[in-house]
């Protein structure tokens, strides 16, 4: 007796989905961003740990790997949603203009929605970045000290960090989004499927994203190691009141590079692939459902 009734609210709610594609999209991505970034959240805080000016026994080692993850949690959903919402949103407007259908066409849509979702969601990822990074390197042990730290920071620590995490966040899906697509649409043409979307299976689509967060990871890791040195800076005693926003990320990598050379820029770098390759698959796979 409940059959008929189960099968018209499945159609009830594929149409409600198909008419409201932005608020599925936000949905998605807001349930995408927190499942990948609970999961993983041990290698991000490892590799925060690594690339921290103080070395990684003395900002926690191997000790407390979940610090800061509620404020992760708290960043992830709505950041997330804010991304994959603008990223649609974008895709759906710019789809129409790739009038003959072409993978560099179809690339290049990836790639400009993808920077305009980095934009949106990283007004609000940023600070919250900040106050994680801070819990993850064992630099305050309570709200009222974070809350003091965050509060005497000075401005241009922030605004190097928001040039440095832009710049990451920008190169990071301007590289990982057009090669999703492009994984994507080549998988799909050699299976002699039509479109992507219609035709992959989840698992298949969460595969593309996972290698193309593997390589974009390893690529912009030098730009994160940018951002996590001046989010944790303003708490170890650095000076940089007199120092603009471009002369802090001058002095950062001159000093990496004066320590550990070229190879001080990829510090945390395994972890970072591995956490984005594993978050690839989860991420992009739970917003393929």
């Amino acid at each position: 007796m409940s059959r008929p009734c189960d099968g018209r609210a499945a159609r009830g709610w594929t149409e409600w989905c198909n008419a409201n594609p932005h608020v599925v999209s936000l949905a998605a991505g807001a349930f995408a961003g927190t499942t990948s970034e609970t999961l993983l959240f041990p290698l991000d805080c490892l590799k925060t740990r690594l690339q921290s000016r103080r070395g990684f026994y003395e900002s926690g080692g191997f000790r407390g790997v979940y610090r800061g993850v509620g404020t992760a949690i708290c960043a992830a959903a709505p950041a997330s949603a804010i991304f994959f919402s603008t990223y649609e949103m974008a895709k759906s407007a710019l789809t129409p203009y790739n009038q003959t259908d072409s993978v560099l066409g179809y690339c290049g849509i990836g790639l400009v929605s993808s920077i305009a979702g980095e934009l949106a969601a990283g007004v609000y990822r940023v600070p919250m970045d900040l106050v994680k990074q801070r819990q993850q390197a064992g630099q305050v042990q309570s709200f009222k000290e974070l809350a003091r730290g965050v509060r005497s920071t000075h401005g241009s620590v922030f605004f190097a960090s928001y040039v440095a995490s832009f710049m990451r966040d920008i190169t990071h899906s301007s590289l990982q989004f057009p090669m999703y697509e492009y994984l994507k649409l080549a998988l799909a043409r050699w299976q002699r499927a039509t479109s992507p979307e219609e035709c992959l299976p989840t698992w298949q689509a969460a595969s593309c994203g996972s290698v193309a967060g593997i390589i974009s990871a390893f690529f912009t890791t030098p730009l994160d190691l940018l951002r996590t040195r001046l989010n944790l800076r303003g708490s170890t005693g650095v000076a940089s009141t007199r120092l603009s926003a471009g002369s802090l990320l001058y002095e950062e990598c001159a000093d990496v590079y004066s320590h550990r050379g070229v190879r001080g820029f990829f510090a945390g770098g395994s972890c970072r692939a591995a956490w984005m390759g594993l978050g690839g698959f989860i991420f992009l796979g739970s917003f393929e459902l």
